[in-house]
């Protein structure tokens, strides 16, 4: 049985009580950083947009937690690994970067990289990952409870795609071209970072007092209240109370699905601690836009059915900046840029991971009205 603490949060101007609150209900910071220990702080930095658009790790939500662990060791590493950017450059447009000074700590290498391995994949075995989130004797994750356009929603486990430096994250959504395949790509690296941390802690704590609806987990999602933190060692189970409390389809977070089915986490044995869901019957969050059933995720394996049945992505000439930040990302190498021209999207070969407009920082990337004939089919 996992443990998972909920704790009721209005706002964030007793963040610091409310994350000690969570952590206590879980036997204290002492229990998961020991005296001297090295500790890594793993953000989320999907890209440089403000503290207030749901979208990264707010800076008082990590300023909490690192006081927590100062208690027990100076020697903190903080950071992640954005797809499009450098990650000094995303903490100071969230407001994080200041706290390495003022806290002494130490910023991520990213490129300094480490093979580690899933000894029971489904797909594949071998992932090259950031060296310092497995060189650390506990490992704090800082999620924030979001909807996704790909993935339904994204939370803990998600949030450790970013083991993998920079653009080469891209690389995966080639390998991987459709949702399920990249579920499962996603749970073989999960399944070879557990492995590789079988001796050390986990801990992860969302970030939910205000999260992201709709078409995130980017620009193109809204900043909504869920009202509340989670955390508990199993990101399994955080993901689930998280689906439960924003009242989401639990059949449709396919990637947490498939984590329970491979034994990566309870999902189903939780001890809720603190707060019950009952005390959140004020929130609810509607989900991205047309978003696949376990049913429509099988029939659009294939690229042909694809091209016939899903959407794809659309640029708006009035948002749109032409920084080439889509372009650059793309995996399948559809969306091009001219110099001083809009991007323009060969449709046929897009593989709808919406990448492009995960890191559009004007959220000018939309979808495009699903097909009659995906309506009926899916």
């Amino acid at each position: 049985m996992s443990k998972v603490s909920l704790v009721r949060v209005e706002n964030y101007n007793n963040i610091e009580e409310k994350i000690t609150e969570a952590i206590d209900l879980l036997g204290g910071i002492n229990n998961f950083v020991k005296k001297d220990a090295k500790v890594f702080i793993k953000l989320n930095l999907i890209g440089p947009f403000g503290k207030d658009t749901g979208i990264t790790t707010r800076p008082d939500v990590l300023e909490s937690v690192i006081k927590l662990v100062k208690t027990q060791t100076d020697d903190i590493t903080i950071g992640d690994n954005p797809a499009a950017k450098d990650v000094s450059f995303v903490l100071k447009k969230n407001g994080c970067f200041d706290l390495i000074e003022k806290y002494n700590l130490k910023l991520i290498d990213g490129k300094d990289e480490v093979i580690i391995n899933n000894p029971h994949p489904h797909i594949y075995s071998n992932f090259e990952v950031s060296r310092d989130y497995i060189e650390c004797d506990t490992l704090i994750n800082l999620p924030k409870i979001k909807c996704h356009t790909l993935t339904y929603m994204t939370c803990a486990e998600k949030n450790f795609f970013g083991l993998i430096y920079g653009l080469k994250k891209a690389s995966w959504h080639s390998k991987a071209t459709n949702p399920l395949e990249f579920g499962e790509a996603l749970n073989d690296l999960y399944g070879a970072f557990l492995h590789a941390m079988k001796d050390k802690i986990i801990l992860n704590i969302a970030d939910g007092v205000i999260g992201l609806d709709g078409d995130g987990p980017s620009t193109g999602g809204t900043p909504k209240a869920a009202k509340a933190i989670i955390a508990s060692t199993d990101a399994v189970s955080v993901d689930t109370i998280a689906c439960k409390l924003v009242k989401l389809d639990l059949n449709r977070i396919f990637v947490t699905n498939i984590a329970k089915e491979r034994g990566y986490g309870e999902g189903d044995n939780i001890e809720l601690l603190g707060n019950s869901l009952d005390d959140f019957d004020d929130v609810k969050f509607d989900g991205p836009r047309d978003t696949l059933s376990s049913i429509g995720l099988r029939i659009i394996r294939h690229k042909f059915i694809r091209n016939f049945i899903l959407e794809h992505p659309k640029i708006d000439h009035n948002k749109c900046i032409k920084c080439g930040e889509c372009a650059k990302i793309c995996p399948a190498k559809t969306m091009k840029i001219e110099k001083g021209k809009f991007p323009h999207l060969r449709s046929t070969d897009c593989i709808r991971c919406w990448c492009c407009a995960e890191v559009c920082p004007q959220n000018a990337i939309s979808k495009t009205k699903r097909p009659l004939i995906g309506k009926i089919f899916l």
